[in-house]
């Protein structure tokens, strides 16, 4: 019965590929200024309060700058010490506050005044932050409680 079996190998048709579609980059186009008058929700909320507290320690210390790693370092939570690290690069980006060396050279934190504001250029500086840093800063500046705090957040 085999015998009768015409057994041929299919025929290999090899398929016509689609013709591959250039896709041209859209050029980055970046705000003039960053919407701050307006700010919604539980981030923005975490912004506004940080620059309420930046605020008053900055007013309370007669107006001098202060220190960053004081200022973003909490000892009991490392996260929230990020999180504060985050939102002062967003308040700098935004020009509301500046950074620069102090005579330790550490960088220090201050608040922009209306005339700063429109007269500095953004910019960008890069730093490590780790476990390791922030335990280092926390002897260095002997802290025991965070300056900055968090936000009571509203459940309702």
């Amino acid at each position: 019965m085999l015998p009768f079996i015409n057994v041929e190998p299919k025929q290999h048709v090899p398929k016509q590929r689609a013709a591959r579609k250039i896709t041209i980059n859209a050029v980055e186009k970046r705000p003039k200024q960053a919407d701050k008058l307006e700010r919604r929700g539980e981030g923005s909320a975490a912004v506004n309060h940080v620059m309420k507290q930046i605020k008053n320690i900055y007013r309370a210390g007669n107006n001098q700058p202060i220190p960053y790693f004081k200022l973003i370092c909490n000892p009991q939570n490392f996260m929230d010490t990020v999180q504060n690290s985050l939102i002062i690069s967003f308040l700098i980006k935004e020009n509301l506050l500046s950074m620069e060396n102090g005579a330790d050279g550490l960088p220090q934190i201050k608040l922009n005044s209306s005339k700063e504001y429109v007269a500095n250029e953004p910019f960008q500086a890069i730093c490590r932050l780790d476990l390791e840093l922030c335990e280092k800063y926390a002897k260095y500046y002997n802290i025991k409680e965070p300056m900055l705090k968090r936000a009571e957040v509203d459940e309702s």
